[in-house]
């Protein structure tokens, strides 16, 4: 084997020199340093990037050798180094038959390095956008005696493409996304189709309104985002589409969990078990019982979360990857509870419990998944602050805030502005630390927020 594919040595040893940032006392991990790479050159060049664990693992591996300028500038920031030699890192010149071509400079190396899928460009993402929209305009060019099935089946898969990216898509992008594409479904619903377009535009509707209701949820416009559940819900009952219409309660119901209203999310939660009663894929119905089971922990009744988590299990051992809606997260090809469970304990005050669940589900989750693993770090940062470690639930608040950042939601600021007051009550010089960090991700929230409505 040549030398390029020789390890890294040096990078591996100045990753395990570097601690863990959740204060473990455990060397940083492959997934802890792309997250400090990723922050670090958005709060230095805001440049959204989105290395993860495998991209540190080739690196390592000696698969690739040459990041680009900005990534290399990060790492050298966040280990502690000041030259790229010391982290390994060097230009392979191959033998070139014609000398006059130049070497692609820096910027375009990155492009063209093995870990760039993970990199967003304006040009890569606006082409990716409009290769979805130029689909549903020429089968709808094609046919102009109402939607043709081509048109409609492109439109389908634009939006399982919104829902697949929208847990690693910034809430502003993901709106402006969603706007685009229901426009053209609005307007073929004032048109004449057959009963079976219509049902399947509906639902269409149905799925693109719950989408953009979980957006607004997530910049916290609630009021907003509970007027584009209702009429979502709507359109779900009239296609009959008992599923969606379970998962669009499930989602609603997160809007008065977090306003603390467990009588309400409760309610909304019931009416969802009801709708995935009457014809509904398994892994929905799993999803609603562990929902169900932790509004039942959140009001103390112990025997209410073991009969709903005990559905929820059952319902789990048939889910399946393929019924995944937004929200819903996996670990060996069935719907993982994990997080669920561990939530649920803290709620019924039994940290020591909840912790490891929900480490095993951060464990699980999709390292591009930055949103959903800062809300894990941070409910563990509230089991780590009652079971005493100050210094761990600091650290993984910290993390947690820093990771993301460049998509912040309000569902992060509010958990870390109660770890933050959890920490005060026990060491105030402790929550020191995570004032500026708390005040800068609300700063950034509010100008995500400005520009989605703008």
């Amino acid at each position: 084997m040549g030398e390029r594919n020789q390890a890294n040595a040096k990078l591996t040893n100045a990753r395990l020199r570097k601690a863990s940032p959740t204060g473990s006392g455990r060397p940083m991990s492959r997934q802890e340093l792309a997250e400090a790479v990723n922050t670090w050159q958005w709060r230095v060049h805001g440049k959204e990037d989105r290395l993860d664990e495998t991209d540190i693992g080739k690196l390592e591996r000696g698969e690739t050798r040459w990041p680009g300028r900005a990534r290399r500038d990060g790492f050298r920031a966040v280990l502690d180094v000041h030259t790229d030699a010391e982290l390994g890192f060097y230009r392979h010149r191959r033998p070139q038959r014609r000398p006059s071509t130049p070497e692609p400079p820096d910027e375009l190396a990155n492009t063209l390095s093995l870990e760039s899928d993970h990199q967003i460009t304006a040009p890569t993402q606006y082409r990716r956008d409009s290769a979805d929209l130029d689909l549903i305009e020429l089968a709808s060019a094609l046919d102009q005696g109402g939607i043709s099935t081509g048109e409609l089946t492109a439109a389908e898969l634009a939006c399982e493409r919104l829902d697949a990216d929208f847990a690693q898509t910034p809430p502003a992008d993901a709106l402006a996304k969603i706007r685009v594409l229901m426009e053209l479904v609005s307007a073929r619903l004032h048109q004449s189709h057959t009963l079976r377009h219509h049902e399947r535009l509906v639902r269409l509707a149905a799925r693109l309104a719950g989408l953009r209701a979980w957006a607004c949820f997530d910049l916290n416009e609630h009021h907003q985002a509970d007027r584009w559940y209702a009429v979502a819900v709507a359109a779900a009952d009239e296609a009959r589409a008992w599923g969606l219409g379970a998962w669009l309660l499930g989602a609603q119901s997160l809007i008065p969990w977090h306003n603390r209203d467990l009588r309400r999310t409760g309610e909304l939660i019931e009416r969802g078990i009801y709708f995935a009663g009457q014809g509904s894929d398994a892994t929905t119905r799993a999803w609603l019982h562990a929902l169900h089971a932790r509004t039942s922990a959140g009001m103390g009744n112990n025997d209410g979360f073991d009969t709903a988590y005990a559905a929820a299990e059952k319902a789990a051992e048939y889910s399946s990857e393929r019924d995944r809606r937004h929200g819903m997260d996996f670990a060996h090809g069935t719907l993982d509870l994990r997080y669920y469970v561990g939530t649920s304990k803290l709620l019924l005050h039994q940290p020591e419990r909840a912790y490891p669940e929900l480490a095993e589900a951060l464990a699980a989750l999709p390292g591009s998944h930055t949103k959903a693993r800062a809300v894990l770090r941070l409910y563990m940062a509230d089991a780590a602050v009652h079971i005493g470690d100050i210094d761990q639930a600091t650290g993984l608040t910290q993390l947690a805030l820093t990771s993301t950042i460049h998509q912040p939601i309000v569902p992060i600021l509010q958990q870390a502005r109660r770890i933050r007051r959890l920490v005060q009550q026990v060491d105030a010089r402790a929550s020191n630390t995570l004032n500026e960090l708390v005040h800068e991700f609300g700063c950034a929230l509010s100008g995500v927020a400005s520009r989605a409505k703008s």
